[in-house]
């Protein structure tokens, strides 16, 4: 088997998690936008109108909607880091682009993959060191006291995630999206 024939389970496999980050990521999204519009909406137009018409209103926000906000973005954000490596729109600094002669191409780019691998997970290791020493010591979310290692778990799985792209890409290089001919 050459480097560019790419088994059919591996090419399903990384479809299907290249969906499963989309699908997590417009989630993410989407609840922001709804949390922060039922807040709002409840806050400057339900309250008011509900006093208006002489009703004990209370609080008509949603309680921890902006802490849950800020936690859904860091979800879509580490989503959105293997979103970016599965499509190629991860920002590559050009500064050594032609320094080697083209035929070097192909294994510069694999050799690039598999460093690019072994960073991210390497990070992804240390965000994981840094998860586990929150659910350690038990931190929780000041004011809706949920555990925070929940939430950072998607530090090192973003990481992880980007990681073995990059291992994929270095394998089979034929895995890798097609970077823009010109630069930005």
């Amino acid at each position: 088997m050459t480097s560019n024939t790419v088994p059919t389970a591996v090419t399903r496999f990384l479809n299907g998690w290249h969906l499963l980050e989309r699908w997590i990521a417009v989630i993410a999204f989407t609840l922001i936008g709804a949390l922060i519009f039922a807040d709002v909406a409840g806050r400057e137009v339900i309250g008011p109108v509900g006093q208006t018409l002489g009703f004990e209103m209370g609080s008509t926000g949603i309680y921890g909607s902006g802490k849950i906000a800020l936690f859904m973005l860091v979800i879509g954000a580490f989503s959105g880091l293997g979103i970016s490596v599965a499509t190629g729109t991860q920002i590559v600094p050009r500064v050594a682009f032609g320094w080697v002669p083209e035929r070097w191409g192909p294994a510069i780019d694999r050799l690039a993959n598999a460093l690019s691998g072994a960073l991210f997970l390497a990070v992804a290791y240390y965000g994981y060191v840094f998860v586990a020493a929150s659910r350690d010591i038990g931190t929780v979310m000041p004011g809706l006291d949920w555990p925070v290692w929940i939430i950072q778990s998607v530090i090192p799985l973003g990481f992880a995630s980007a990681g073995l792209r990059y291992v994929f890409f270095a394998i089979w290089p034929a895995t890798a999206p097609a970077r823009e001919e010109m630069p930005e």
